[in-house]
Parts: C-alpha cells; structure tokens; sequence
C-alpha cells in the first residue's frame, strides 16, 4: 500500500483532478467510452459540463456518480491489490452498477432511462 500522495498509475501526485480526468489512466478510460473531456478543468466543471449528454438531471448525476465511482475502485484495485483492470472490466462494473441501482429508482422511465445507460457501458 502506497503511503505518499503519488498517483499510483503514473508519477504525477494524485488529487481529485488528476484521478478523474487528468491521468493516463483516467484519459484511457474516457477515450474508451468516446467521450472527450479535455474541455473541463476542475471536477466541478463535469457536472456542468454534461459529458453524456442527457438531459435528466437525476439520470446524468447517477451515471456521472456511477462512472468516477467506478474509475475510484480501478484506482484502489492498483493500490490495495496491485491489479490493472482493464477498460472492459471498470466499463463492466459500471453496467452492473447502473442495473442494480436502475431498481431504486422511483418512476419507469427512471428506470428505463438507466438500464438504456448501463448498455452504453457494454456497447
């Protein structure tokens, strides 16, 4: 387990910036999806910024959530495991995640609106 603030993917330091948008690891992941984010310049701004292009704010928030959750867990399977996943398997869980909260939602079409976006995630 690392004990400094070096990012453990590449040598730069780690903060919430460079974890979600500014790291190859990251870059990887987001080009994967086909999504360009090299527009936004905080973490902030990706809330604003709409990267999936939907229109609901409560579906865009959960996939947002559900997305740099995901890419959280490939950063602490690096750290605590010493494993690499690949883009398939934290693009995998994001699907699985997006199913199993699809079945919190309040209305169908809630509903309907994550299971469409979990498929993105496997497309």
């Amino acid at each position: 387990m690392r004990t400094d603030a070096s990012c453990p993917f590449c040598p730069d330091g780690e903060d919430c910036l460079h974890l979600f948008l500014s790291c190859p690891r990251a870059q990887s992941f987001w080009t994967h999806l086909q999504l360009d984010l090299t527009a936004v310049i905080d973490i902030e701004q990706m809330w604003i910024v709409n990267p999936f292009l939907e229109s609901n704010q409560r579906i865009r928030t959960t996939v947002l959530t559900c997305t740099l959750w995901n890419l959280w867990k490939c950063r602490n399977a690096k750290v605590f495991r010493s494993e690499d996943e690949s883009n398939l398997q934290v693009a995998a869980r994001c699907h699985d995640d997006l199913l199993l909260w699809s079945n919190r939602c309040s209305t169908a079409s809630d509903k309907s609106k994550l299971v469409e976006w979990s498929n993105f995630f496997i497309a």
